[in-house]
């Protein structure tokens, strides 16, 4: 993979789920599925997830997968900001110059520096 860590493949997920083809989405929700359903030992729930499309049997989806969630969040953060260059904002904290939590916020979670009032001035 390139310079793309796991905190900003993260980022690039959660903030910017919206870039994912739709076989990478219904490779996210298998995988958020198979968490959910991870304890759980009753078959007709396992049948039912199946069925609305919130698990998948399809090879070609859970071959997205196939290599570990890690990569496949890597993987699609690469190809989002390939195709997507001009979509994709990291903001960074101007003080510290770590990741913020969403491309909106306005205080860093790390440093607590607040740049609300800096936009108005």
């Amino acid at each position: 993979m390139g310079n793309i860590t796991i905190e900003k493949a993260g980022y690039i997920i959660a903030c910017y789920s919206d870039l994912l083809t739709l076989q990478e989405q219904k490779a996210l929700r298998h995988h958020r599925s198979t968490l959910k359903l991870a304890d759980v030992k009753d078959a007709r729930l396992t049948g039912m997830y199946l069925e609305t499309g919130w698990l998948s049997d399809d090879p070609l989806i859970l071959n997205y997968l196939s290599e570990g969630y890690v990569q496949f969040i890597l993987r699609c953060a690469e190809r989002i900001i390939k195709d997507n260059p001009d979509k994709v904002y990291f903001n960074l904290c101007p003080v510290c110059k770590k990741l913020a939590r969403t491309p909106h916020a306005k205080q860093c979670r790390f440093c607590g520096h607040d740049w609300h009032k800096a936009l108005l001035n």
